[in-house]
């Protein structure tokens, strides 16, 4: 008999009447559902229990705090790298007597770090999670080392490179691992705390390398990695193995599982993005857009984006970025909501300095004092969906309301005026820190929530590619439109003899302006910056209002309380290689 509330264990109707049901019916009944009610929990316990099994398993039972520290080391340090220069590269340039070259210092780690991220999803999934986060924490050991025994400009920036490759690597595969480590629904989580650990480098950077070249010298904000790195080599050497692998049922040689490497797709994948970082960096910057390097680095961006997608989708067995992910319909949703709001926070970013500064003729240290509110608000908004998404299992909702804090954030930056109160501007940038916080958390769970758990890897590094092609592209926009709406606007009103002197004092030394330029142009120059700034403002509200776009097409799934596992492939032999088809339990 079934235990259900249409099955009583009392009585029974009949004809009218009621047959009492027998007493030893009755005591049959009810051990047949306390059984089956035994048997649910015992497998229920037994499912937990393989579950705990499996994600200290993957850990070799070492205490998931001490795996994530070690991850969490690499990513601070990686960020770190990134802005550490930031106020060291006009001292490194003068030293080696080359400030000319000097941007390349920044310019080179930002390309490589950028162009190969998407390039270590494919490569864990072929060789290895501990594998290719060995490698990445390798690469960026040993160009720390040579940045800090450099012994001329080329020697530092080709250093540089090196450390971009693995610094890059230390961001995908941290993200990586710990989707591997902690259930889906518990990703958002864990992914505040990362947001955290990259916000940390990215805020002490420049402060800090400052701090270092002062006391004892350039050369050890580059060295102060190694003796860091230690803990992250003694997570990779020591806990952390190629579980995927070992799940996965995958033994066959290195030399087989090199040919499962894409290499035409990430070879012009890496070229495409390659020429784009350095058209958008140096563009407007070092170069004019209409120099021949620049236009020669976009048209081979076209044609590698072009062979990419060709090879991608005709050729490729294991694509690097598979076309059926990018091009489905969330997924590429997601990619999108992330790639607008970056783009819209890094464009403002890099644009309110410049209205403290410049327009309000702030000193940097107090700048800097005011925008430090967004970056405790982008820590609280990571963490906040985080627990958020853990606790309720929805993330859609979420980042609806988070794109549309962006957006109305956004909308009140642009209506600053010189004599906006600052409590009001502190106000909407603790708008914009925590809705971005709040929508690079959560659309991480919602990417892997409609992906298999072969996928995760590579939708983890193309995202990752996303954010920071989106984050150049707002900071190159945002400079591109204010350098050119102040030339503009200062060509039409200042003319005369000089007039190209005053303009091109007000372009490059805008922090200066009001000690270099005569009392009766100060104003047109000031009011120049003021349209060119909103201008750059809603550059970055149209980013955000893309993004919330993007956001009505990410779908809700489902999300999963236990690690994803794989299960072990089955083989179709084509053409001689063998094709994985695996399943997930996503």
């Amino acid at each position: 008999m079934r235990c259900s509330e249409s099955s009583s264990l009392l009585t029974h109707y009949q004809g009218g009447g009621y047959d009492a049901v027998r007493e030893d019916d009755t005591a049959s009944d009810i051990q047949t559902c306390v059984s089956s009610l035994g048997d649910v929990t015992a497998a229920t316990l037994k499912d937990d229990e393989e579950e705990v099994d499996l994600a200290a398993k993957r850990r070799n039972h070492a205490p998931l705090l001490l795996v994530l520290s070690g991850l969490w080391v690499g990513l601070t340090l990686s960020s770190l790298d990134s802005s550490i220069v930031a106020t060291i590269y006009p001292q490194i340039g003068t030293e080696f007597r080359s400030s000319n070259n000097a941007v390349w210092i920044a310019t080179s780690y930002m390309v490589s770090h950028t162009a190969l991220q998407p390039i270590y999803g494919r490569l864990s999934d072929a060789f290895g999670r501990k594998s290719a986060l060995t490698f990445a924490t390798t690469v960026f050991f040993i160009g720390s080392l040579l940045c800090g025994l450099a012994t001329n400009m080329p020697s530092l920036v080709f250093a540089r490179a090196i450390a971009g490759v693995g610094g890059g690597g230390l961001k995908t595969m941290a993200a990586i691992i710990i989707s591997d480590l902690v259930p889906l629904r518990q990703r958002a989580h864990y992914q505040g705390y990362c947001n955290i650990a990259d916000g940390v480098g990215a805020v002490l950077g420049a402060p800090l390398g400052g701090i270092i070249t002062d006391t004892i010298g350039w050369r050890y904000c580059f060295l102060i990695n190694v003796p860091l790195l230690l803990l992250s080599m003694y997570v990779c050497t020591q806990i952390l193995y190629d579980y995927n692998l070992e799940e996965q049922g995958i033994d066959y040689p290195l030399f087989e599982r090199m040919k499962d490497i894409d290499y035409a797709g990430s070879a012009t994948l890496v070229t495409g993005a390659v020429s784009f970082l350095l058209a958008t960096s140096l563009g407007g910057n070092m170069l004019p857009w209409s120099d021949p390097f620049i236009i020669g680095c976009f048209v081979v961006m076209l044609a590698a984006g072009a062979c990419f997608c060709f090879v991608e989708a005709r050729f490729a067995v294991h694509p690097v970025m598979p076309m059926s992910i990018v091009t489905t319909q969330s997924p590429l949703a997601c990619l999108g909501t992330t790639f607008f709001a970056v783009m819209a926070s890094f464009g403002m970013t890099f644009t309110t300095p410049l209205f403290y500064q410049g327009l309000l003729g702030y000193p940097a240290s107090q700048s800097a004092l005011i925008t430090l509110p967004k970056v405790v608000a982008l820590w609280c908004g990571s963490v906040m969906s985080g627990l958020y998404v853990a606790k309720t299992g929805h993330y859609r909702r979420f980042i609806r309301t988070a794109a549309m804090t962006a957006v109305f954030g956004m909308l009140a930056i642009s209506c600053w005026e010189p004599d906006s109160s600052l409590g009001y501007m502190v106000f909407c940038l603790i708008l914009d820190g925590w809705s971005t916080g709040a929508i690079t958390t959560t659309i991480v769970v919602a990417m892997l929530s409609c992906l298999e758990k072969k996928d995760s890897a590579t939708i983890t590094s193309i995202s990752f590619l996303f954010r920071h092609i989106g984050t150049v592209l707002g900071v190159s926009g945002t400079a591109a439109i204010f350098q050119g709406t102040t030339k503009a606007i200062l060509t039409k009103e200042i003319t005369g003899p000089g007039a190209q002197a005053i303009i091109d004092t007000a372009r490059n030394s805008m922090m200066d302006v009001r000690e270099l330029l005569p009392p009766e142009v100060l104003p047109v120059v000031l009011d120049a910056y003021q349209t060119a700034i909103r201008f750059a403002f809603y550059f970055c509200v149209l980013a955000s209002f893309m993004s919330l776009i993007c956001t009505m097409f990410v779908k809700q799934n489902k999300l999963n309380t236990k690690v994803s596992t794989w299960q072990k492939p089955s083989e179709v032999v084509i053409d001689r290689k063998p094709l994985k088809l695996y399943e997930s339990n996503h």
